[in-house]
């Protein structure tokens, strides 16, 4: 896995924490996913991406918030049913523990995020990355936490960065999203998010090379990872070009939520154990195929998770 040349410093930017040094980091919101027919389902794309680099035979350590409530409780119990750390999973007694309404059309979700959450109040408790920090975008909506995040980055200077922006509407800050992605060695956006990003309606799936390309030179970004549904996904990189094109079929269509994070899970698994990037978007492309048919981002099946 590539890393920058600095060195591990681990100093708290605030307050008595000692300092704790992890592997892998990922960093931001948890929540309960509603659907339609009364499901819910426990989410966020950091937690998803957590969940399946778990299953796939990682240790990382989930840094968010969840409420003194039922399902604050239940998800610290599934964490630690799967097997996960909790020591990163903060208790906020004055905030209710995060929310998102779902509604699908044609099997494609949209989101309603709640807010305020307790995600939104993310404390430093001095973690830093050796390896791997993993965030969004969303978390960051919330000075707390964003606070938190810029204090573990500057802990964490020989961890390999991996930004998956996930877009979500009224939460997508142009200021902050261009902050973030600079000097990210990892972004990863889907098709829309390239044309949002790039200020254009759309950007075919052929022409994304020079898109991406031109996102790397602009920001300072060492590789970028695009998805794009059925048609595929590709990386650009460092003298690297992996394409997936076009996608597994889904043999039976549940729906799409926690496609893009299972994409995000391999690859960064796929770093980690230092796959070479074609090896790692074909089994992208196989995995995220096969979360279209759940209902919802992850399951509780252990050989689910095994490599193909």
């Amino acid at each position: 896995m590539e890393r920058t040349e600095k060195q591990q410093i681990c100093e708290p930017a605030a307050g008595p924490a000692a300092c704790r040094t992890v592997p892998v980091l990922v960093f931001g919101e948890v929540l309960f996913d509603g659907f339609p027919d009364g499901r819910r389902v426990l989410g966020g794309a950091p937690f998803n991406v957590a969940w399946g680099l778990k299953g796939f035979g990682q240790d990382p350590v989930l840094v968010s918030a969840a409420g003194e409530d039922e399902d604050g409780r239940r998800i610290r119990r599934t964490l630690a049913d799967w097997g996960m750390r909790t020591d990163g999973l903060q208790t906020r007694p004055d905030q209710a523990t995060g929310e998102v309404r779902i509604t699908l059309d044609n099997g494609e979700p949209s989101y309603d995020i709640c807010m305020p959450r307790a995600w939104d109040f993310i404390g430093d408790d001095g973690f830093a990355a050796s390896e791997l920090l993993c965030h969004g975008l969303l978390a960051l909506r919330s000075e707390t936490s964003r606070r938190t995040l810029e204090a573990i980055r500057e802990r964490s200077p020989g961890a390999v960065r991996f930004f998956d922006i996930n877009l979500r509407p009224p939460h997508d800050s142009r200021d902050l999203l261009h902050e973030w992605m600079r000097g990210a060695d990892w972004l990863k956006l889907n098709l829309d998010e390239l044309a949002a990003v790039r200020g254009v309606e759309r950007i075919p799936f052929a022409e994304s090379p020079g898109h991406m390309d031109r996102l790397r030179d602009e920001f300072g970004i060492r590789h970028v990872l695009l998805t794009a549904g059925a048609e595929g996904l590709r990386i650009r990189g460092d003298g690297v070009e992996a394409v997936c094109a076009p996608a597994p079929p889904v043999a039976n269509l549940a729906d799409t939520v926690g496609a893009g994070d299972s994409i995000s899970a391999v690859v960064i698994d796929g770093l980690l154990r230092g796959m070479p990037p074609q090896a790692m978007v074909e089994a992208a492309g196989r995995f995220a195929s096969k979360i279209c048919g759940l209902h919802g981002a992850t399951t509780q099946r252990k050989e689910f998770y095994r490599h193909e």
